[in-house]
């Protein structure tokens, strides 16, 4: 505890030492102020001015000297107020010019930023006038775009719809739902459901996607018989072939036997046994084993094949079609129709009045039954009457 209050007293001791130093101190400082206030005055007495005269001062009574001594303390509080706010701005002044100083070089780069951003601000405006230059756009051109735009937006609709159809039929094709369960076939008479399922090479099990119809087609016609065909796949697991079919129109007589031909000249077959078809005489078509069947004639009895596909039809048309046993196209501006059951023969000459031609046929047939003989209409019946040469 003895310790204690004497580290108290020291301190207290030492702390009015400090007191009566500083005040020491004070008093120095305001005699040094006062001193140079006093020095910095300007007196007559201490000064010599050449030319002026100092005038005595009046004697002043005890109530003026009161009165200037007051006005005396007065103006000694006046100025050193002035002399403490001369201070005070002083030191502003000297802290404005430090902060001045150090100010300078932030004021270069701010004006260095400020063009900078004049700068950028002269090129966002010619930016933007570029853009608005462009913006403005005649008629034609505003046209242009739309259509451009409309154009780019039916290109990204129909990749978008070309994405999903692959997608999906990726799935379709490794999918094991859509594998073939059952083949059925159409429309066929002449050939057997057997023969074209083997032509077609489709076996059960075979994913119904995955069936090329181009190749399927020219596989299945690899048969003379099989006219057109049509493919459909019957979801999820069937495949429905249908076919139609060439029919033998007439007939060509070949070595032994008959080749069998369409309306389209497409040989169809071989054969020993005789359809009751019209037979085709003169034909110019070289006709060999090897390369017959699914073949077509040549051009020239193509051109004679059309003649007398409007003879025939015409002829369907009067009733006569079945009378025709046999065609002779060895010269077509001189074309023979050849009635065996009658009998007879027509010669039409060319391809000219056939509607007349054949009517008249059919009327000479009707009124020489059981008569053999010959037909002439081979000239212009408007001019000339028909002839019947009979036969002795």
């Amino acid at each position: 505890m003895a310790k204690k209050t004497k580290e108290r007293d020291f301190n207290l001791y030492h702390f009015e030492e400090t007191k009566k130093i500083e005040k020491k101190r004070n008093k120095k400082k305001s005699k040094q102020v006062k001193e140079k206030e006093s020095d910095n005055k300007f007196s007559f007495d201490n000064e010599i001015v050449i030319g002026v005269t100092k005038l005595e001062q009046p004697k002043k009574t005890s109530r003026t000297s009161k009165v200037t001594k007051q006005k005396n303390s007065k103006t000694i509080d006046a100025k050193k107020q002035d002399s403490k706010n001369n201070e005070m701005k002083r030191e502003k002044i000297n802290k404005k010019s430090k902060k001045s100083n150090l100010e300078v070089k932030p004021k270069k780069k701010q004006e260095k930023l400020k063009k900078e951003n004049k700068s950028q601000q002269k090129n966002k405006k010619e930016q933007n006038y570029k853009k608005i230059k462009k913006e403005i756009l005649t008629p034609e051109e505003y046209e242009r775009k739309e259509k451009i735009k409309k154009r780019n937006l039916y290109i990204a609709k129909y990749i978008m719809l070309g994405i999903l159809l692959i997608g999906v039929i990726l799935c379709a094709m490794f999918s094991p739902l859509f594998n073939i369960k059952d083949i059925i076939i159409e429309g066929n008479e002449t050939i057997s459901t057997e023969q074209i399922i083997s032509l077609s090479k489709i076996q059960l099990g075979d994913n119904l996607f995955k069936i090329n119809s181009a190749k399927l087609n020219k596989q299945i016609k690899e048969n003379p018989y099989i006219d057109e065909i049509k493919i459909t796949r019957k979801l999820p697991s069937a495949i429905v072939i249908s076919i139609i079919e060439r029919k033998p129109a007439y007939l060509i007589e070949y070595a032994n036997g008959y080749i069998y031909i369409d309306k389209k000249g497409y040989i169809l077959k071989i054969s020993e046994t005789k359809l009751e078809l019209p037979i085709l005489q003169g034909t110019e078509t070289i006709l060999n084993e090897d390369s017959l069947e699914g073949e077509r004639l040549c051009i020239e009895d193509l051109n004679k094949l059309s003649i007398i596909l409007k003879v025939m039809q015409i002829a369907t048309d009067n009733d006569i079609q079945n009378l025709i046993n046999r065609i002779d196209i060895e010269n077509e501006n001189n074309i023979k129709l050849i009635f065996e059951t009658e009998e007879k023969t027509a010669y039409i000459g060319d391809s000219s009045n056939l509607n007349i031609k054949i009517l008249t046929i059919k009327e000479i047939l009707q009124k020489t039954k059981g008569e053999a003989g010959e037909i002439l209409v081979n000239m212009d019946l408007n001019k000339e009457y028909p002839v019947f040469r009979e036969r002795v």
